[in-house]
């Protein structure tokens, strides 16, 4: 099991997911995301440090490997409006509509640790 693997164990994460990543990160599978998701996932990390999930190393890492991702996202002016109305709509918040909006036009699999936000998606793989 890589280092990787190991880590993302300790986290929850699904084989599907962990997968459906590495396919973006190899090319073999287009990833598609909302501008705001580096943010996210650097926040994300810093959680899992001050939670005692990972140390400030391990988070490093993940998080680097994970800016390393070729995604290409939409930026957030864009999807203002749909979001504004897809949170309304589900009780999401907007940020997280951002998610639900992006995969559903692209019709792509939205792979969340957000246990709300993928059952509020048509298409969803959940981190846990």
């Amino acid at each position: 099991m890589s280092s990787r693997r190991s880590e993302a164990a300790r986290l929850g994460e699904s084989e599907r997911a962990l997968d459906s990543i590495a396919a973006v990160g190899g090319g073999e599978s287009d990833g598609v995301a909302p501008g705001l998701v580096w943010l996210e996932v650097a926040n994300a990390f810093a959680g899992y440090v001050r939670h005692g999930r990972l140390t400030p190393g391990q988070a490093r890492r993940a998080r680097e490997s994970t800016l390393h991702l070729p995604l290409r996202t939409t930026p957030s002016v864009e999807l203002a409006a749909p979001s504004f109305a897809v949170a309304l709509d589900r009780g999401l918040s907007v940020y997280d509509a951002c998610y639900a909006v992006v995969a559903e036009v692209e019709q792509a699999l939205l792979v969340t640790a957000d246990r709300k936000l993928a059952e509020a998606t048509s298409s969803s793989e959940l981190l846990a």
